[in-house]
Parts: structure tokens; sequence; C-alpha cells
């Protein structure tokens, strides 16, 4: 009787354990990750676009998205891992978020399906089986909630680790065919290789790149991070093609033992374009009435609709265009000086409120597509150089009104 107590006790216990994982969402039979890619767009094996899981039950195997319910750092750092990136993830997001996702089109091609659901992972697991999940193939999720990974990329890092758009870099991504992260040296890097790194990271703009040594503590990654990481340079003579954003179109050469951090690279990204406009001249411009030819815009008189000319210095790009009426004094008299029309008798007035041969006329215009440069300008009083003035560049679309463009008689 006691023998058979035993076993049927021992039964029972198996029974309730079977039940309590499926109760948790875990099972009984060990699934398994059979196949893992990324895709972006159309395209396959990348290292950011939505990733595709191939599993295989006891009984059944299902290929599809994984979907973003639950998800979290941990459980995307599995799938990048299961991917084949040995470093694991950079960031994660979806395909409603992400630009560099599967299309519906190439999803549909592949069974439009989704393989995994709820799928939550601990840290440092190595097997399918570790984690949380729904049964493979079951889920209630759309296209849109298709997980997104970046198993490569670029990160800029201050003091602590921080994340930032200035930092020194860690590159995470392949050096000569090898997964490595790590610092980068900033011997060889040049302006191109610099503004990729800046767009792989997540930014527009390039502002400028350094050694580390040369940075204030508070901008850079400090020594006790460095030391806790067990960070070191794996890179040197880093170069990156033109307009790239995804580490594997850079190459580089391994770092020499006697690689010194000091050197490591040091960058600086935007996204605020507006910091590369200057101001290049301000005059005062009409034309007659029914002449709408370039050639017939005079400048540089004594009154006009104030015309204002910029260039972009990081791309070169010029823009011409209009500035609102302000009613300060100071800027319209700052004006006239720098254009060698001071006067005592200043008069500055919206460019509705005068007769059409003293200013720049709505028929011109139109012909020309003028819009408003600015949306705003600044001048000191009686200073007569551009550097002085502060502006805002007009966003795309900005019109307060032709009308409403300054005028000003000196």
């Amino acid at each position: 009787y006691g023998a058979t107590g035993t076993v049927e006790a021992m039964f029972t216990q198996l029974l309730t354990t079977a039940a309590a994982l499926l109760l948790l969402g875990g099972h009984v039979h060990a699934d398994t990750i059979t196949s893992a890619y990324l895709v972006d767009g159309n395209t396959s094996g990348v290292s950011w676009g939505t990733v595709m899981v191939g599993v295989k039950t006891h009984n059944s195997s299902v290929f599809g998205m994984v979907c973003d319910d639950y998800m979290n750092v941990t459980t995307a750092d599995f799938l990048c891992k299961a991917a084949g990136f040995e470093y694991g993830l950079y960031e994660w997001s979806n395909n409603r978020i992400s630009q560099h996702n599967i299309s519906k089109e190439a999803w549909n091609e592949l069974g439009g399906r989704f393989a995994l659901d709820n799928l939550k992972c601990p840290p440092g697991v190595k097997t399918l089986e570790d984690c949380l999940y729904v049964t493979p193939g079951t889920h209630n999720c759309r296209y849109d909630e298709g997980v997104v990974l970046k198993c490569m990329g670029v990160k800029l890092l201050k003091r602590d680790g921080v994340p930032g758009s200035r930092g020194t870099v860690l590159f995470h991504g392949l050096i000569n065919g090898s997964r490595s992260s790590g610092l980068v040296g900033a011997g060889g890097v040049d302006n191109k290789t610099a503004e990729a790194l800046c767009n792989m990271a997540g930014y527009k703009y390039q502002v400028g790149y350094d050694f580390t040594k040369n940075i204030y503590r508070d901008y850079k990654l400090n020594c006790d991070t460095i030391q806790r990481w067990n960070v070191s340079v794996i890179a040197e003579d880093l170069n990156c093609l033109p307009n790239s954003t995804v580490v594997t179109k850079c190459s580089a050469s391994a770092a020499s033992e006697d690689s010194d951090i000091d050197n490591a690279l040091w960058l600086s990204c935007s996204n605020d374009g507006d910091q590369f406009w200057e101001l290049t001249n301000i005059t005062l411009a009409q034309n007659t009435p029914g002449n709408h030819n370039d050639g017939d815009l005079r400048t540089g008189g004594s009154r006009g609709t104030v015309l204002v000319t910029m260039r972009n210095t990081y791309t070169g790009e010029e823009r011409r265009g209009l500035t609102p009426y302000i009613s300060s004094p100071y800027t319209p008299s700052s004006i006239c000086d720098m254009n060698g029309r001071t006067s005592k008798y200043l008069y500055y007035r919206r460019t509705g409120q005068i007769h059409d041969y003293k200013k720049i006329t709505c028929g011109f215009v139109v012909a020309n597509e003028m819009k408003f440069a600015l949306s705003q300008l600044d001048c000191p009083g009686y200073y007569q150089k551009l550097s002085g003035c502060s502006f805002t560049v007009a966003d795309e679309g900005y019109s307060p009104g032709n009308d409403n463009a300054l005028w000003i008689s000196c």
C-alpha cells in the first residue's frame, strides 16, 4: 500500500506541475526556434527589420512574425541572438513605428502569419522553452504589431553610459566579418563616415567629431563605466559608405593591442537642420508692377520689401525670401544701417499698406513662387553686421500672408 500511495502521489504532482506550466504560459513539450531572420521591405538577412521566426512544437511547426504584446528589452535581445547576432539587441519597435519593416506583400508571400504572441523572456535566456508565450501560431495581432529589431547599430554615450545626441561612439556590428561591440578609433575617420554614423544613430545631421580626449568629461563615456562594461577599442580606420544607415555598410581594421581609449571617436549629431543656416544678405527690394522676371527686381535702394538671402553651410543650399513684419524699431534701423542707409526718419510698415511701385508686388511673389524664408528676425539697433541678428527659419508652409511681410523706408 505504501508503494502504491507513493506512485499515486508522484503522478498527482506531475499532473499539478503540468497544469501550472500551462497556466503560466509554459509548455510541457519543449518548443524550439528553428529559424530567425530580419526583413526590411522585401530584403531578408538584414540587421534592422521585422523579425520572422520558425517554431517547431512537439506535433507541428509554424512560421511568421512575433507580436509586440508583452515585448520588452530582454525578450527583444533574445530574438536578436536567435537571429544570429551574438551581441544581441540595439533597440526594438514595431511595424507601425519603424520604417525598417517587412512590407505587407512580403509578409503575405511568407504566409501572413504570427508565430509567437505574448512572448516574454527573462534576462540571459538561451532557449525558447525558458520564455513564457501562448501556443505557437495562436495570436490576436495585426500587421502593425509585428516586432522590429535593430540588432546592430551606433550609440553615442556620455558619462555613465547615458545615450544622447553627442558622446563617445559605441559601435555594435561587424568588423571584418566578425560581430563586435566596442569603441572605434578616431584616426582615419572622415566627414562622410561621421555623417553616416550619425544616420545610424538615428540623426539626420553630423555637427562635429573629435578624439574623446579633447572632449569635456560630461559629454563622453567616463572611465568607471568603460571599466565596468569592459569596453575596449575594437576597430581603427573606420570607413562607411555615404548615406549609410546600417553598420554593414562600414569597413574597418581590427584595433591593435596598444589602441588607446583616449583616442576613441567622439561624435555630435542633431536632427535640427536650422542650426546650419546663416544669413548672407538682407536688402530692400521692389519691382515695377507687371514686370516679374528675376532681373526686374531692384535691390539696394532706400526703401522696399525686406528680402533675406541665406545659405545652409551643411548642404550648400541657398534660399531667398520674405520676413514677417515686426513692431520693434530696432531691427528696421539695423537693416538700414547694414545697407548704408542710416536715417533719422525711419519708416516701416506691412507690405500690404504700401503702394505697388515701392515694394515687391503680389504678381512678382506669385510668378516667382517667393515664400517666407524666416518666421522671426531680430537685429539689435544700429548694428551693422548680419552676425548680430538672430532668426528662426520658416517651417515648410509657413505664411502669415504676403501683405504682412516687412517693408522699410530708410
